[in-house]
Formats: structure tokens, C-alpha cells, sequence
């Protein structure tokens, strides 16, 4: 994809000794929030975290505005520019106010300039009036809200959602992917997002790529993969009736 800020070529992944993605090309544009679906052992975190740089490649090479990781970027060098949000939370001891800043103490911002980086951002996500409240006290919306809001602060080049809401009750489900779309779409930050709920997927991404048996099958916007899937078992995994008549 020409103008891309993250392209991956060619990458694949052995885990037990099973290859678990096939050779998968990926790209995705500034500003861009990729989804990526499929049912139950697809490969979908295996791809995230192919592309985040938490698992060892088989085969291919990821590039970062031109910059091969491994070559001309270094681990360390990457994980800096990116952020990750999983499906549990993953909050250290403290307060929300400390939990959120966390990412800039260990950059090194002083704490002047963290609580003037965390404040806007708890308040976008509602948890501004939870500064001090410990992380024990939260509900898991809370807790959730309060990754999130530590990942936007650190202002990443990609953001990786790796089912952020899987744990959550369907109501803060609701809220939380409504307000998350609104500050990704005002931020403009490139963001690739895992999920097994294909509404989400809808709400929130600008085009979804299909993954099944560790391959993708189809990357469009979801306009068109609802409307013209390319083979049947692409209408299967979204959903659609049908689907020998919509693939061919």
C-alpha cells in the first residue's frame, strides 16, 4: 500500500511448532483503524502481536515509515512508538492517576508534565474524577477505560487493541467502543483493533481484514465486505444468509 505507515510483508509465525499465521501481507495508513475479525482460532492475536512486535517472525519483515524492524529499527526503538491494549487490563498497584501516567515516568517526563499530559486524556474517557481512586476499587469498565487512557496518553504512531472489551458486560461495552471511536476519529491515530464482534468492528474501523485458519481472506471497508463478500466462507464468518449466492 503506497503511503503506508506499517506494512507488514510476507509474515508468518510458528508457535509450538505449528505454523499459526501463514504468510500475511498488511498495511495501514496514518490516521487508518484496521480491524481485525474472524471466529474463535483464527490467528487474530497472533496477528497483533506479529505486528506489535511480541512475537518472533518465521518469515517477512514489518516496516515502520521505511524502517525494517529488526534492521533499521530496533525492538526497543519500536516499542516506543507503538501502544497496546489487551483484553485484561493489566493495571499495577496505585492510584488511576498513577497507573495513567506510568508509560511517561518510565520515558522520564517530569510530573508537572505527566499530569498536564494524563488530565485531557481522562477526561475524554470519563475517569477524571477517578484520579485517586485505587485500582482495586474499579469496575472492570473503569479498569479498561483506565488502560486505554494509558496507551492514548503516550501519543503512540499505533495503537494495537488486542479484544479490549471481551471482558466487558454489553452496556459498558456499548459506551466505551461509541466514546473510543470518537477520540480515535479526533486524534487521528493509526489503530489496529482485534476483535470477535463484528458490530464493533462496523463501529469503529475504517476496513477489516477477514482472518480464518491463520490467512486473510479479505480486506475491505465493511460496506463492502457485507455487500460483496469474495467467497462464501467470508459471508459465513460476517454473518451474512445467503452465502453461496453472496460469494460468487
Amino acid at each position: 500500500m503506497s503511503g503506508a505507515l506499517l506494512q507488514a510483508s510476507g509474515i508468518s509465525v510458528h508457535r509450538d511448532g505449528r505454523l499459526t499465521l501463514q504468510p500475511t501481507d498488511l498495511a495501514l495508513r496514518a490516521g487508518e483503524t484496521v480491524g481485525i475479525y474472524g471466529p474463535n482460532g483464527a490467528g487474530k492475536s497472533t496477528l497483533l502481536q506479529a505486528l506489535a512486535g511480541l512475537l518472533p517472525l518465521s518469515s517477512g519483515t514489518i516496516t515502520v515509515r521505511g524502517q525494517a524492524l529488526g534492521r533499521d529499527l530496533t525492538a526497543f526503538a519500536y516499542h516506543r512508538r507503538i501502544a497496546a491494549v489487551f483484553q485484561e487490563p493489566l493495571l499495577l498497584r496505585g492510584t488511576v492517576a498513577h497507573n495513567v501516567g506510568l508509560g511517561l515516568a518510565l520515558r522520564g517526563i517530569r510530573k508537572t508534565e505527566r499530569e498536564a499530559s494524563i488530565r485531557p486524556v481522562m477526561e475524554q474517557l470519563k475517569i477524571a474524577d477517578l484520579a485517586d481512586r485505587p485500582i482495586g476499587k474499579l469496575s472492570g469498565g473503569e479498569a479498561q477505560r483506565t488502560s486505554l487512557a494509558r496507551a492514548l496518553v503516550l501519543e503512540p504512531e499505533v495503537l494495537f487493541l488486542d479484544e479490549p472489551f471481551a471482558a466487558l458486560d454489553q452496556p459498558s461495552r456499548r459506551r466505551l467502543v461509541r466514546e473510543l471511536a470518537v477520540l480515535l476519529r479526533v486524534r487521528r491515530m493509526a489503530t489496529v483493533f482485534v476483535t470477535h464482534d463484528f458490530a464493533e468492528a462496523s463501529i469503529l474501523c475504517d476496513r477489516c481484514a477477514i482472518l480464518d485458519s491463520g490467512s486473510i481472506l479479505q480486506d475491505e471497508p465493511v460496506p463492502i465486505l457485507l455487500g460483496h463478500p469474495r467467497t462464501p466462507r467470508v459471508a459465513e464468518i460476517v454473518g451474512i444468509e445467503n452465502a453461496t449466492e453472496q460469494g460468487q
